[in-house]
């Protein structure tokens, strides 16, 4: 009964829900003490335990149906539930499928590894259930193992000794021709159980190892090179990587505690009393949020890294709350409203099709974005700028770029051109170098993770 319960926890796992270890075990306890016999007990009890908002328990409730729909027997198989299967027989029409063998009583004998006659579909399920959980069934990742696996699962049912059993008798008398056609109908009813059993478990895997496959692909490669199909699935993407940053760098609540023994203070205090701490002293550090400042270039070139990395931002606003969006082609102009106001995949069509698709002139839009946010630099700001640095030849604003280094305490450029590139053509980046306190090429998702990752630890 475990190893059924972990296979279900298995298959949650590969449509997106997150179960621990601990809640493994606390879903064990509550299936033990509620038992398997009421299917709707099981599911409010394993409902509880390992759905943790509303949204997981919808895809619970569709994995819980999708899991126990075929075979229900062959998956909930102990001791009391194999006794009630004598008392309450099955109504359903399919056990009547597989007429008997001619000739035979009710508890007449197959051959061939045929079975006995009257054979009902519920007893035929559960036999390829059972060859399918000796070949290790649950371990096929992608539906270009289904032949393999099929193949594997007749062989486990003694298919090969079964079509010798039906050539044998193909060619005898009467009565032998008329048994092999009973077998060849109860090998066509057993095939096409194999089948149905492969691709109810290739429904429950979702394709996990295959989207993981493809996750990584997409992580890797640079965003130029996607098509369509790729980028329309850069969003979910975004947002579960942000959503493993954001786990990873969310402020965890504590007790409240004094604060660290402040020891010269304590000594200096208690002088009067011979040294004798009677008043003690603490130091308590309260640490000040940070502001972060976005500015992105929207011109063709690098329109689709700025999208890519206002998702990001947007999608860390739990540990990124003080973030604004600048974008530009021309003139800075802040978009953090439009953030507010729709949806995030929207609000970018609507940004870019405000304010995209121009020529880069980081001349106006650095200068205009430093008057926006002088008067809010300070210590606590962190600025990062994504673009290629190539201003066709025009002003850099390299100078309101450097006002900016002087003000803030981080200015982060984040180029997504390969750095065989830099400085090549019209490129400045060199320049833009001397007022920037770190440059860093972030030519991949998995890139542009990690310099997330690295400045969420640098302003925790």
């Amino acid at each position: 009964m475990e190893a059924t319960l972990l296979r279900f926890i298995r298959h949650l796992r590969h449509h997106g829900l997150e179960v621990s270890p601990a809640e493994s075990l606390d879903a064990m306890r509550v299936a033990a003490s509620l038992g398997y016999s009421d299917r709707s007990l099981l599911h409010a009890g394993l409902a509880c335990s390992l759905a943790k908002s509303e949204e997981e328990r919808i895809a619970f409730d569709q994995c819980f149906n999708r899991f126990f729909t075929l075979g229900e027997r062959s998956e909930i198989v102990d001791e009391t539930v194999a006794s009630e299967e004598g008392d309450s027989p099955s109504s359903s029409p399919d056990d009547t499928d597989i007429p008997p063998m001619p000739g035979d009583s009710a508890e007449g004998e197959g051959s061939g590894g045929g079975g006995g006659s009257g054979l009902s579909m519920d007893a035929l399920r559960a036999e390829v259930m059972q060859a399918a959980n000796e070949v290790g069934l649950e371990k096929m990742e992608y539906p270009t193992q289904r032949g393999v696996y099929r193949r594997r699962i007749l062989d486990a049912l003694g298919d090969g000794e079964q079509r010798q059993a039906i050539a044998g008798l193909a060619d005898g008398s009467p009565d032998d021709q008329q048994q092999a056609q009973w077998l060849s109908r109860l090998r066509e009813a057993r095939i096409e159980a194999v089948t149905e059993v492969i691709d109810r478990q290739l429904l429950l895997n979702n394709n996990a190892k295959g989207r993981s496959y493809q996750e990584e692909l997409m992580r890797d490669s640079s965003i130029a090179a996607m098509d369509s199909y790729y980028r329309k699935r850069l969003p979910p993407l975004i947002r579960k990587l942000a959503k493993k940053l954001a786990s990873r760098h969310r402020q965890r609540l504590h007790r409240a505690k004094r604060g660290k023994p402040d020891l010269g203070k304590t000594l200096r205090r208690n002088l009067a009393y011979g040294g004798v701490p009677f008043h003690r002293y603490f130091r308590n550090t309260r640490r000040e949020k940070s502001e972060i400042y976005l500015l992105c270039d929207l011109s063709g070139s690098v329109s689709q890294w700025s999208e890519v990395l206002m998702l990001f931002v947007q999608a860390l606003a739990d540990v990124l709350p003080n973030a604004r969006c600048f974008v530009f082609c021309g003139k800075s102009i802040e978009v953090s409203d439009i953030f507010r106001q729709y949806p995030e995949e929207e609000a970018l069509a609507i940004i870019q099709r405000q304010h995209g698709m121009g020529g880069s002139d980081y001349g106006l839009a650095l200068t205009s974005f430093r008057d926006q946010i002088a008067d809010r630099l300070n210590r606590r700001s962190t600025v990062i700028v994504l673009g290629d640095g190539r201003g066709n030849g025009g002003n850099t604003g390299i100078d309101a770029l450097r006002d900016i280094y002087h003000r803030a305490r981080l200015v982060l450029w984040f180029n997504p051109e390969s750095r065989n590139r830099w400085n090549t053509g019209d490129s400045e980046i060199r320049r833009y170098q001397t007022a920037c306190h770190y440059v860093a090429e972030c030519g991949s998702l998995r890139k542009l993770e990690r310099l997330l990752d690295d400045l969420l630890n640098l302003i925790r």
